[in-house]
């Protein structure tokens, strides 16, 4: 979503207020980056819809779009091989800044960026695929592959988890920015290279306007489980995915496969005004929450925007005789 969303019913007012030098608005709204854990697919013995992400004919739990697929706006699998009963194996270091093996030589990993991602990078690790691992789909939902990995040093701490204080080491194994607006559902699968010592306790994606946003404990078992986390970023937005093994048992962890798929829009809230006895009245719909009204008198000045006091039931009256300013409503974190 468009994070100045405009919403100027009676513009031609607004141009009139502002050659009488009395209130100038500038009605819009604005997202800050949030970022929401949805919940785990899961593949059982008896049920495999991480193993099918691209599969349409396998249902699915958390899929955004109703085309019962994972993927659909964008997607990176990880150094797949074709499925082969005895295929090749593959152990490469993979430096800091990779491209998480998109320009692999040989078995590189299948990639399609999302429309509004900026840049993607792996963290310092390997990629690594061997006989044991799991047989994925490809992203045309039909062939067959053992499905590879980024596999990350979990290293980093010990710090604050679900898990308790300064109780799990964390590794990194892809950051992000946006080069667009983005309301998108993120999934990430872990646990697939057929041993759950190397799988997180716990995934995690910072943002600096959330912090660090953590999924439930996962069961290490060697079935591959798949994340999802819901995220509305704008332009520039960086955000980092983090694996977390608990103290005692931390070693390393393993990516194999990322998945964005849109989220539907949701209309801003519109903000309206009225002139009523000598004052400028702002106001939007009182069933609304979640929203901040925000004014600045220097749209030319970054970060000036402050909280407009006296807000009350979503309405709030501003004298004529103020200085010029502008207004817009702001999504809360």
């Amino acid at each position: 979503m468009n994070p100045y969303y405009s919403s100027i019913p009676r513009s031609s007012n607004l141009i009139r207020l502002a050659t009488l030098g009395a209130v100038t608005t500038l009605l819009q709204t604005a997202e800050s980056g949030t970022v929401t854990y949805v919940g785990t697919e899961i593949s059982t013995g008896s049920s495999y819809p991480v193993h099918d992400w691209s599969n349409a004919s396998v249902a699915k739990n958390h899929d955004s779009d109703g085309n019962n697929q994972y993927g659909s706006a964008g997607y990176l699998q990880i150094r797949p091989m074709p499925w082969d009963p005895a295929p090749a194996t593959i152990g490469e270091a993979a430096g800091s800044g990779n491209d998480l093996g998109i320009s692999a030589g040989s078995n590189p990993s299948l990639y399609l960026s999302p429309s509004f991602l900026s840049t993607i990078s792996g963290g310092a690790g390997s990629y690594v695929n061997f006989g044991p691992y799991p047989t994925f789909r490809g992203p045309d939902g039909s062939s067959l592959y053992r499905q590879g990995s980024l596999s990350v040093s979990v290293n980093d701490g010990p710090f604050n988890s679900p898990a308790g204080e300064n109780a799990s080491h964390v590794g990194v194994p892809v950051q992000f920015t946006l080069g667009a607006s983005g309301n998108f559902r993120l999934g990430l699968a872990v646990d697939c290279v057929a041993d759950g010592t190397y799988a997180p306790h716990y995934v995690s994606v910072f943002n600096l306007s959330t912090g660090t946003v953590f999924s439930p404990v996962l069961t290490r078992d060697g079935n591959p489980d798949m994340v999802f986390f819901d995220i509305t970023g704008n332009a520039g937005e960086n955000f980092i995915v983090g694996l977390w093994q608990n103290v005692g048992s931390q070693s390393v962890a393993a990516l194999s496969l990322i998945t964005v798929d849109l989220l539907p829009d949701s209309d801003p809230p519109v903000l309206s005004y009225a002139i009523q006895d000598g004052n400028f009245v702002l106001s939007w719909p009182a069933e609304t929450t979640g929203w901040t009204l925000e004014s600045s008198t220097d749209l030319g000045t970054p970060d000036t925007w402050d909280p407009v006091p006296g807000v009350v039931d979503n309405s709030v009256s501003v004298p004529m005789t103020a200085p010029r300013n502008f207004f817009r409503l702001k999504k809360n974190p």
